[in-house]
């Protein structure tokens, strides 16, 4: 899987539409049929299969003084980082299946497609659900990488080289990094390409985060060590090093921290399934890529178990991380929680890609968009809902009231 550093600019002022009138709109709770199921609050609002179909909302009349008083804001989609399944399996994990008309664009990196920092028209993203009501948005890559934009630890190449501005616009994620990658993508292309975009230092900014998944599926070992690569405090310092470099190049930043998921599920779902046959006999399609989750028998029970325990201790760090910066209340810098409540157990085998059976397909990428979307201004009780699946997502239209609570 690649990880995910990609950056979206936003209007400084509102997350409003620039039409200058409004409707009113009565809230409404969906109770279980809603995408929050029973943690929705019952003023938590309307759900729609198309943002068009909602109010307006009204321009402020006064821009935020600070990034905790965001409608919304420049949306700095940065890292969603996945397990390496190599380059080519990753590059193909965001679309549902094999194209039959050309089969070499099973293997490129479809970045226009991915959840957290995708611009291709009519995809179901983070920055094409927020250019919605704010058409000044920038910074969503599109289209695909015919190669592969690869670094993993110290495989990593060194320097501002590898990536393809003209795809990845602000999205510096790159196949199969660790969480020791991040300041080098932070460095080396995020920041100096903000720059080269003259982007202003006063623009507000949203930084979608979701790390550690690269680590858990190479060195889930590091559960278990008590110092080292991907351990805990090796984690720690990679993602507080990273989100300084950050608060101090890039301010007026908002980050919302996805945390590691539970990439166990994703064994649960597919172990046994014909749409995960893989033509090499014994071999599953996503041992290339995750060779921790992929063992059979006791091994397998055993470093599957260090997976998820290397994925609670991650998570928690990076609460502590969100606790921290939530105490030092910088005006304009903040860190928010997002809870990975990703029950890929329970989803339809099409949430995984076909080519390799194990990243997550475009329909998944559209769901986790899709839920990232309603959780984004609601509060921390509601935002820990499970990411249900619905077969046709729902978006939360946004009222006159909201800001993203930090």
């Amino acid at each position: 899987m690649h990880s995910a550093l990609s950056l979206l600019l936003l209007a400084s002022s509102s997350l409003g539409s620039a039409k200058k009138h409004t409707i009113k709109h009565k809230h409404t709770h969906r109770g279980t049929e809603s995408p929050l199921g029973d943690m929705l609050l019952a003023t938590a609002g309307s759900y729609v299969t198309d943002l068009a179909k909602c109010p307006p909302l009204k321009p402020r009349d006064s821009p935020p003084t600070s990034v905790h008083d965001l409608k919304t804001v420049v949306l700095m989609t940065s890292r969603w980082l996945w397990p390496l399944a190599t380059p080519l399996l990753q590059a193909r994990s965001q679309r549902a299946s094999i194209n039959p008309d050309n089969k070499n664009l099973n293997w490129v990196e479809w970045r226009g497609v991915s959840y957290a920092g995708g611009g291709d028209p009519g995809a179901v993203t983070m920055p094409n659900l927020l250019k919605h009501y704010n058409s000044t948005l920038v910074g969503g890559a599109v289209g695909y990488n015919p190669g592969y934009e690869i670094c993993f630890g110290s495989g990593c190449p060194v320097g501002p080289v590898g990536w393809n501005k003209t795809v990845d616009v602000l999205n510096a994620g790159q196949s199969g990094a660790y969480a020791s990658n991040l300041l080098h993508e932070a460095q080396d292309y995020l920041a100096p390409q903000v720059k080269a975009m003259n982007i202003s230092q006063s623009r507000y900014k949203f930084l979608s985060f979701q790390v550690g998944a690269n680590d858990v599926c190479q060195l889930c070992a590091a559960a278990d060590a008590p110092m080292g690569p991907a351990t805990k405090s090796d984690f720690e310092n990679n993602i507080r090093a990273t989100l300084e470099y950050v608060r101090q190049n890039i301010p007026n930043t908002l980050v919302n921290l996805f945390g590691a998921w539970q990439l166990t599920d994703i064994y649960s779902l597919t172990s046994g399934q014909i749409y995960c046959q893989q033509p090499i006999p014994f071999v599953e399609r996503f041992a290339i890529g995750c060779p921790c989750i992929a063992g059979q028998g006791d091994v397998g029970e055993f470093t599957r178990g260090q997976m998820d325990r290397l994925v609670q201790q991650y998570n928690t760090v990076l609460q502590n991380i969100v606790a921290d910066y939530k105490a030092k209340n910088y005006k304009d810098f903040a860190v928010i929680w997002q809870p990975p409540n990703l029950p890929f157990k329970n989803y339809p085998i099409q949430a995984v890609s076909s080519v390799d059976c194990f990243h997550p397909s475009s329909d998944a990428h559209a769901r986790i968009a899709a839920g990232l979307w309603n959780r984004l201004t609601l509060d921390t009780t509601a935002r820990a809902a499970p990411f249900t699946w619905e077969e046709t997502p729902t978006f939360r239209c946004l009222e006159e009231s909201d800001r993203i609570q930090t």
